[in-house]
């Protein structure tokens, strides 16, 4: 059994016409809460998508294309305290039926990822937009002033091979009983 995404909004493909159809997204108090907890973030403040979403001339793939923007906020890395953050991303997905997503063995780069595969008859547009943000997102956020402490900074002129590994002290003490 699959849980419902924190920010689930369902798109039936079958309700597609031939014209591309705008989507607007935007998440509420509760699913904007949920998000933070995935993200563990202190809060996602807000969360919106701006979607175009159209059927892919000459083919049954879909198109999900626009912006997505939250406001964000997230503990520093150095100090813990409250760092704020704009996020905008663009949105450019494909999906396909299942079918239409087959493995291939060589990867060029050059050629574009396969399309997600639609489940159901449907694609769930939060969760896409979900998923951007949650790869936009710093792992490393750090506040204005906040400094790493002197004793676990390199020296200057020190290679990276030369910092003070913090662990180094560990390794060096016995164990009581050796």
């Amino acid at each position: 059994m699959q849980e419902t995404p924190e920010f689930s909004k369902i798109l039936q493909v079958d309700s597609l016409s031939e014209a591309a159809k705008r989507v607007r997204l935007e998440a509420n108090d509760t699913e904007r809460a949920a998000l933070a907890a995935r993200f563990e973030l202190i809060s996602v403040e807000s969360l919106t998508g701006d979607l175009i979403v159209e059927r892919t001339k000459g083919s049954e793939l879909i198109r999900v294309r626009g912006r997505m923007a939250a406001e964000i906020r997230q503990s520093c890395v150095i100090s813990g305290d409250p760092v704020a953050a704009t996020i905008e991303e663009s949105v450019d997905e494909r999906f396909g039926e299942p079918g239409d997503t087959d493995i291939e063995i060589e990867v060029s780069l050059d050629e574009e990822d396969p399309p997600e595969p639609i489940e159901n008859g449907e694609i769930d547009l939060g969760e896409v937009v979900a998923q951007i943000l949650g790869v936009a997102i710093d792992p490393y956020p750090r506040a204005s002033g906040a400094e790493i402490p002197q004793q676990y900074q390199a020296e200057e002129g020190d290679s990276v091979e030369m910092r003070k590994n913090p662990f180094e002290v560990l390794s060096s003490l016995k164990r009581e009983g050796d």
